[in-house]
């Protein structure tokens, strides 16, 4: 697997499911991220493709519990020679795993998402692979997010997504500079409260800057609690955002880029589905075309 982020086919295998599910994209074009903005069409205007996940929405089962949530704030993951290396920790109320539901069972993690302020409180994002993949039967429809999410615990419910905002460009040709998805969800059980109420939300930031202090928290594949670092992003190409931060492997995908002021400024993905390794990750640029595609999800 070259794409290293996107850890659905890694968890299918881990848990012997015999039936058809989706995986991770494959093949790495060899290009710089300055190269592959080259050749991108990040400077077009954004197309928008909706979707819809939920034809007829029906409540998955689960396995996770209710319980406490985790405390505590994402780590540094300073180390004394100057290194940045993810830490695991017990979660954020705002960022959760992203598991799949095959056969009305929700399965395993395979992604990373976070909340997003909108104006029905019911929105995530993720990234874009996460949630459409050419090579592995396109649209991921049975998509569930457990934010909080630790040791079995699903803290603040389930939410399954309902309906995926996503770039043209990224459903027609996986454009890297596209690799983004906002996703409307809904509770799991019903009830009057939305996400943003229980769990509190990120502002999406346009033009944030190439240079921004962020927090990372991310749940790699298989794992039963959350990692996290911190550390200053930079400029890999006009298009992308780059990060060091070591031990950030599959199931990252997907994990926001926090800001001071909960800003939301990056979402791991982009070139190379996120980097082909664990040790420097990236994200696109915020640019206004990409606003564009959260602008669409309005009411979402």
């Amino acid at each position: 697997m070259k794409h290293r982020r996107h850890g659905l086919l890694l968890a299918i295998t881990a848990l012997a499911l015999s039936v058809s599910a989706t995986a991770c994209s494959g093949g790495s074009s060899g290009q710089s991220a300055e190269a592959s903005s080259a050749s991108s069409s990040a400077a077009a205007a954004a197309k928008v493709v909706t979707h819809v996940m939920e034809t007829s929405p029906v409540d998955p089962h689960t396995i996770l519990r209710p319980g406490a949530p985790g405390t505590g704030l994402i780590p540094t993951g300073a180390g004394a020679d100057g290194t940045v290396s993810a830490q695991s920790f017990d979660g954020v109320p705002k960022v959760g795993a992203v598991f799949f539901s095959v056969g009305g069972v929700v399965s395993a993690h395979y992604c990373t998402g976070s909340v997003v302020h909108s104006a029905s409180g019911n929105l995530i994002v993720t990234a874009g692979h996460c949630v459409y993949d050419k090579l592995f039967a396109g649209w991921q429809n049975h998509v569930v997010f457990v934010p909080g999410y630790h040791d079995d615990i699903a803290p603040y419910g389930l939410w399954a997504a309902t309906t995926a905002y996503v770039d043209a460009g990224w459903v027609n040709k996986e454009d890297p500079d596209s690799d983004i998805a906002f996703l409307k969800v809904r509770k799991v059980g019903g009830g009057t409260q939305t996400l943003e109420s229980v769990t509190g939300a990120d502002t999406f930031t346009t033009s944030p800057g190439y240079e921004n202090a962020v927090s990372v928290a991310a749940y790699p594949l298989t794992a039963s609690k959350p990692v996290g670092c911190a550390n200053k992003t930079k400029k890999a190409s006009d298009t992308q955002l780059e990060l060091d931060c070591e031990g950030l492997p599959d199931g990252a995908s997907g994990s926001p880029f926090i800001a001071s002021g909960d800003r939301l400024v990056g979402v791991l993905g982009g070139y190379e589905q996120g980097g082909n390794t664990p040790n420097t990750s990236y994200s696109i640029y915020f640019t206004d075309k990409i606003a564009k595609i959260y602008l669409a999800t309005a009411g979402s």
